[in-house]
Parts: structure tokens; sequence; C-alpha cells
């Protein structure tokens, strides 16, 4: 239901790192080569013309906010809506780079198997038709689903309110489309060539299979 790839880049914006290709020669920390957080940085880095050869990836766990906060890290790879808010809560000037701004990718979503569709179809209908009314819901009096969300986040009540609200919207803006939950082509094609290029598929798919929109509304 993500439309738009939740992964960004965030440096300091004294760093004087102005462009995806101003990256060259940095240490840049993220949780692993592993995930989201590694493909949508290698995705940025071709983009701009570089290989993971041209920066330093250090393995820093989840541990980007407080990573960047003491100083050991200039630039980390983080959720769009998580890192970047928490920073910027915390009075950090940064420089923000968001993948989706430079590529289409495929991103988060419901996913089954081929058994659960062939053999219980409405169930898996009306897990999306749930799941969309949820998004549609909170699009429309995200207030309301911020509280209901204290219900069932045990955290959430004793978070920083605003920061917990500007990750909600910075979420939702990420889910917005006409019609909600729309599946672009275009964004699984760039990312099966993304993981070609990493060497994380070893020969291309038959994409038309890998996912099915015949269950959204």
């Amino acid at each position: 239901w993500y439309q738009q790839y939740p992964i960004a880049v965030v440096a300091r914006a004294e760093s004087g790192i102005t462009t995806p290709a101003d990256l060259k020669g940095h240490t840049i920390g993220l949780p692993g080569l592993f995930g989201a957080t590694y493909v949508g940085l290698r995705a940025l880095l071709a983009q701009a013309g570089l290989h993971e050869a041209d920066v330093t990836l250090q393995a820093i766990g989840f541990n980007q906010v407080e990573a960047f906060s003491s100083g050991q890290q200039d630039v980390v790879v983080g959720y769009l809506n998580n890192e970047p808010v928490q920073l910027a809560a915390q009075g950090f000037d940064l420089t923000v780079f968001r993948v989706a701004d430079y590529v289409s990718l495929a991103s988060n979503g419901l996913v089954t198997n081929e058994q659960t569709i062939a053999e219980n179809p409405d169930l898996v209908r009306r897990m999306v038709k749930a799941v969309l009314r949820g998004l549609n819901y909170t699009l429309t009096y995200p207030d309301e689903a911020y509280e209901i969300s204290k219900d069932y986040v045990e955290t959430l009540a004793q978070a920083d309110e605003g920061v917990q609200r500007e990750v909600l919207r910075t979420s939702m803006d990420a889910w917005r489309a006409d019609p909600l939950g729309r599946i672009d082509p275009a964004a699984w094609e760039n990312m099966q060539q993304v993981l070609l290029d990493m060497g994380m598929l070893s020969a291309p798919l038959d994409l038309s299979q890998a996912y099915d929109d015949s269950f959204l509304p």
C-alpha cells in the first residue's frame, strides 16, 4: 500500500553534501547489508552514477539516531518516517535524500501464498478490504486514528506526541494514491533491476506472477 519507497539518506546540513553524488567518499551508517535500507541506498547511489565501492558502508544495527546524534556518523540511512523525524525533533539541521524522489520502487504491501489465494480467495479479498478501510479512515481522520492506536501500541501514550504525530503524517504521505493501494508495474520493474544489479536476483522474474491487483476494490 506504500506508494513511495520510505527510505532516505540523512546527512548533516553542514557536511557539504547537497546531492546524492556528493556521497562519494563518505562513510554511511545503516543497519547492515540487508533489507530495505540497503536496497534503497544502492538504488540511490545508482541513480547518482555511484557504486557501492565509491562509499564506505558501516553496519551499525538499528541505532541510526543514536549514532548520528552522538557524532559517530555524519550520514545514515533510515526510514523516512522515523530517523529524519526524530533527528529533526532533536534540533539537527538535515539534508534528506528521499529515495522515492529519484526512483520509484516497489514498497510495503500485503503478502500471501498461492495456496491461500486458490483455496480461500474470499479471505484475501476481505483482508485487502479491511486494510484499505483502515488506511482510508486514517487518512480521513488522522487525529482519531492516532488516539485509537494508543489502545494497541503500548508505548505510544508515553511517547513524544509531536514526534509520533509527525511519524504518522509522514507515513500517510507515502500511502496516498488514487485508487488507494494501487500497484505500479513500473516500480516493480525498477525494483527488479536494482535487485539484479545487486546480485540479489540471479535472473529476471515474470513480474506478472509476483503481484496481483485483482483483489483491489
